[in-house]
C-alpha cells in the first residue's frame, strides 16, 4: 500500500564523467537495490547510465559506488523521475 508522497522507484539519467571509464566495469558493478544500463558514450564527456533504483537511500549509495570507480572525476545527474 503506497502513501501520499511514498517514493516506490527512482529512475535517472547519470553522466559518469571521465576519459577512461570502462564500460564493462559500470556494466557489472553491483549496485544493491539499484539497477543500471549502460546507455552510451557521450564523446569528450564519460558514460551515460540510466539507473533504476528501489529508494532515494539507494540511489544516493548507488551513485557513491560509481563515484569510487578508477577514471571517474565526476557525476551529473541529468534527469531524474520519481515514481
Amino acid at each position: 500500500m503506497a502513501f501520499v508522497g511514498e517514493i516506490n522507484m527512482v529512475l535517472s539519467l547519470v553522466l559518469i564523467e571521465g576519459q577512461d571509464v570502462s564500460r564493462e566495469i559500470l556494466r557489472c558493478l553491483s549496485l544493491g537495490n539499484a539497477k543500471q544500463l549502460v546507455i552510451g558514450s557521450a564523446e569528450g564527456f564519460g558514460v551515460i547510465l540510466h539507473i533504476a533504483a528501489e529508494s532515494l537511500v539507494d540511489f544516493d549509495n548507488a551513485l557513491r559506488e560509481l563515484a569510487r570507480i578508477s577514471g571517474v572525476t565526476g557525476l551529473l545527474t541529468l534527469a531524474l523521475r520519481t515514481t
